[in-house]
């Protein structure tokens, strides 16, 4: 499931249409020949996968319990928008909405350790991920 509080944002993802430019970034041709079909406007992830995932526009600065349980959340350069109590809050919801052995990944630039919101840092290899604590 992905969320964006824009509508636009939401409708894009859902269309699953990319550049040229965003397809190149990274993924291998095979890849992008067994996964995408191209397009007049773009490349388009094949309709199996894209029915695999949903999309809605949603405000994280109000309640998500109604989203369900996760076991993974990337939430990337978002909480950089918010003010600290704001921060707080968001992570002690999606606490709320995490399995017990659950991830969360922030954007690299973000970091939510000094936060009273319910997770703890841990690393793998350069990489930090924050898990639900078991309080």
């Amino acid at each position: 499931m992905g969320t964006d509080i824009s509508p636009e944002a939401v409708a894009r993802a859902s269309r699953a249409i990319y550049s040229d430019l965003e397809v190149g970034r990274g993924l291998n041709p095979a890849l992008l020949s067994r996964h995408f079909t191209k397009r007049e406007d773009g490349w388009q992830i094949r309709d199996e996968i894209r029915a695999m995932a949903s999309f809605r526009t949603t405000n994280l600065l109000r309640d998500i319990g109604y989203l369900g349980q996760f076991d993974i959340v990337f939430c990337r350069n978002v909480a950089i928008y918010f003010s600290e109590s704001d921060k707080t809050d968001l992570f002690r919801r999606m606490r709320k909405i995490m399995a017990p052995d659950g991830y969360l990944i922030v954007g690299s630039t973000e970091s939510i350790a000094a936060l009273p919101c319910g997770f703890e840092p841990k690393k793998y290899l350069r990489s930090v991920f924050y898990q639900p604590t078991s309080s």
